[in-house]
């Protein structure tokens, strides 16, 4: 019976990580790729930056959502205020005055997030949404790109992909390396039609198919989920560049995963209607092995490691449990050589495994205890 359970366990474990993704790519090799026409009309975008205290970033931010490659007269900027304290409010209105486009918006106390963006699309004048974040920024053309896009009247939303830190840094090296791997899943998705998910860097919306957010849940969780929900779908744009710092610590990064996984598991979960299996048969199963599945791999991985020694202890699969602690111990190689900023090589790799994983662990447990989350990073 431990053996069946394990077996099970592994089999779980293999198909989230290695044989999802290899299906994946095995059912994209029969998908013929769409051309991407450009809309004989320009829409107008509004872009939303949602901020809170952001007067080290927020000059920057508005000159380069201004250079970027579009329409000058099709393009507005709207900086929505989280009850902000410090000088953006006075750095925003000087921006707007060199610049019309530049628009200032204030909530009444703390809101969240998410309720400041909801504001902002209220007052927002374009057909499109562009929401992102105040410490994003833009390569010129990756607005012009995203918005191509939406000229296909099925696709309701477009994310961009986001580069994330600085190669020369080993906290960075290692965490791209699973960031690389959440994008080859999401491209190959976004093939697929399947995609329902995207980056809260840069997300565009037709502003139609914008829902009002719940405050507890992130922009980058619900709404591709409400868009496909419309019968809609979801892309994500190989050629839209948008670069994002990552946190300089381990302690940074770990507490980014935590929070992304709670307000995620909690948003996904809150959307049941997606998983119905005879609407979005595909995209429920997406979810299920692309989210769900990961997000509860650390339960899976402790439930081997206990079963393991179990039976190691009765005289079986010692080898296994021997490989169990060496990877562990690989991973704790490369925690130190990170924290010392020492390249960590094949080190990086399991520790960057099991960092995510424990992120997984500690955000469900957060969700559970229905924490609240007002952290824009």
């Amino acid at each position: 019976m431990l053996s069946l359970s394990l077996l099970l366990l592994i089999a779980v474990v293999g198909y989230t990580w290695v044989l999802y993704p290899l299906l994946l790519r095995l059912f994209v090799s029969f998908v013929s790729p769409k051309k991407v026409s450009r809309s004989a009309e320009v829409p107008i975008v509004s872009i939303i930056i949602a901020v809170h205290n952001e007067e080290g970033t927020i000059e920057a931010k508005l000159r380069d959502c201004c250079r970027l490659l579009y329409p000058a007269d099709r393009l507005e900027v709207i900086v929505a205020s989280d009850g902000s304290t410090d000088l953006t409010e006075e750095f925003v209105r000087r921006s707007a005055q060199q610049d019309p486009r530049i628009r200032w918006i204030d909530s009444a106390g703390r809101v969240g997030k998410s309720g400041v963006q909801n504001l902002a699309a209220n007052h927002a004048e374009g057909d499109l949404l562009l929401f992102t974040d105040a410490e994003t920024t833009f390569a010129p053309k990756a607005l012009s790109s995203m918005a191509d896009r939406l000229a296909d009247p099925k696709v309701g939303l477009v994310t961009a992909t986001v580069l994330l830190g600085n190669p020369e840094d080993a906290i960075d090296t290692s965490q791209g390396v699973y960031w690389s791997y959440e994008l080859f899943l999401r491209n190959l998705e976004s093939d697929l039609g399947i995609l329902a998910t995207g980056s809260g860097q840069a997300l565009l919306i037709r502003r139609g198919l914008f829902r009002p957010m719940p405050g507890r849940y992130g922009d980058d969780c619900v709404m591709p989920i409400d868009v496909r929900l419309q019968g809609y779908r979801v892309i994500q744009d190989r050629e839209a560049i948008v670069f994002d710092a990552m946190p300089h610590s381990i302690e940074g990064e770990l507490r980014t995963r935590i929070r992304m996984t709670a307000r995620n598991w909690a948003g996904t979960l809150a959307r049941p209607a997606i998983f119905n299996p005879l609407r979005f048969p595909m995209t429920a199963i997406g979810l299920i092995s692309h989210k769900l599945l990961r997000w509860l791999t650390p339960l899976f991985l402790l439930a081997i490691f206990i079963l393991t020694a179990v039976l190691a202890l009765q005289g079986h699969a010692v080898i296994f449990f021997l490989m169990q602690l060496g990877f562990y111990f690989s991973a704790l190689l490369g925690w130190q050589l990170t924290k010392r900023q020492r390249g960590a090589g094949l080190f990086g790799y399991s520790f960057s495994f099991c960092l995510a994983n424990v992120g997984f662990l500690l955000g469900i447990i957060k969700a559970f205890r229905n924490q609240g989350i007002v952290a824009y990073r």
